[in-house]
């Protein structure tokens, strides 16, 4: 397929796309399209921020999504707090304009138990509460004003040793009261939960995430979240339908992640994606560059349709490495040498729209 035709797909989908993004919360974009940055953002120099951010904000992006992990602001103990590099690349993106989505994550090790790594919970939540207070007083002064309560805690890859909605559930509930008495104005989301089979799948390490949903609203998540965070990947997949699909599963399957919020009284809260998007490379999973292009194109274009839909942030701006037959290394807009994909042109125009 040509590069033509990509634009050309652009050009149908925002012709078919229909109302513009609402204002969300107090001094927040208009707009709801953002990048998530990925893990260690602290840990870049100033000039690698710098270019990264300024590519951001090229991309037309009104918002960036940063790890703030507990396990290093903390690491020295309940009483410490260093916030540098992570006071870095807010500020960084706050001069830009971004407005920030920050993920209070990872456990230090005088907070979980022993023999554990950071991606274990902590033994008593109410740690995790006090971080999430400080946090929120300390990035309200910064202009952060949304929270992303961990990470795809429905995977044993981030909620070791396995998922526990109820034990989840009573972290969020923590994190929620500490962030508004902190900042009552401050949007509170739910963890970006992970594609994870058809509805009812589950294990010792993974459980699916409308299931998750589920039971995350059985032990009071309602009133302790102000969004639903989901990662809607649609690779290799694609837009149709499907039941093991993170995208189907927003609002098409039965049950959904709609039907289930509107089962709990919460159809008026919107779903944030917090995290989704498409390797190009040579993986099995892999898409071409130009295939790329389209399901940023489409998945956009929907995204910003959708009245039930938050902001979205694409992973990611650039690719982690070189290797093409490593999925994890190019998921990029732009490849690691900063030369633009197609991708990156489909965002670019379509974001131009929804300033």
């Amino acid at each position: 397929m040509a590069r033509s035709l990509v634009v050309a797909a652009l050009a149908a989908c925002i012709t078919a796309a229909c109302a513009s993004p609402a204002t969300h919360g107090s001094g927040a974009p208009r707009s709801r399209i953002g990048i998530a940055a990925g893990g260690d953002f602290q840990t870049f120099s100033p000039s690698e921020r710098a270019r990264y951010l300024d590519q951001v904000k090229a991309l037309g992006a009104s918002w960036i999504r940063i790890d703030l992990y507990w396990s290093i602001i903390q690491r020295n103990g309940p009483a410490s707090y260093d916030w540098r590099g992570f006071d870095g690349a807010v500020q960084a993106a706050r001069r830009r304009g971004l407005a920030v989505l920050g993920v209070l994550l990872f456990t230090p090790r005088w907070a979980r138990p022993p023999g554990t790594t950071s991606h274990a919970p902590p033994r008593n939540p109410s740690d995790f509460g006090a971080f999430a207070f400080r946090a929120a007083k300390h990035y309200r002064g910064l202009g952060v004003r949304a929270y992303e309560i961990w990470n795809e805690p429905n995977i044993v890859d981030f909620w070791a040793p396995g998922p526990d909605p109820a034990g989840y559930t009573r972290l969020l509930e923590q994190a929620y009261r500490e962030i508004k008495r902190a900042d009552p104005h401050a949007t509170v989301v739910s963890a970006g939960l992970s594609p994870s089979g058809v509805y009812g799948a589950s294990d010792l390490q993974h459980m699916n995430p409308l299931n998750f949903l589920e039971q995350m609203y059985a032990n009071g998540a309602r009133g302790n979240m102000d969004a639903v965070g989901w990662h809607p990947y649609n690779f290799p997949e694609g837009f149709a339908y499907h039941p093991s699909s993170a995208w189907s599963q927003m609002a098409a399957t039965t049950p959904s992640a709609r039907s289930i919020m509107r089962a709990n009284g919460d159809a008026k809260k919107k779903i944030w994606a917090t995290e989704w998007g498409a390797p190009t490379g040579a993986s099995a999973k892999s898409l071409s560059e130009v295939a790329q292009a389209r399901l940023v194109t489409i998945s956009l274009s929907r995204f910003t349709a959708w009245r039930w839909a938050g902001p979205s942030f694409l992973y990611s701006l650039r690719d982690t490495g070189t290797n093409a037959t490593d999925l994890e290394q190019n998921f990029g807009l732009v490849r690691n040498d900063w030369s633009k994909k197609p991708a990156y042109q489909a965002f670019r125009r379509l974001a131009a729209t929804h300033r």
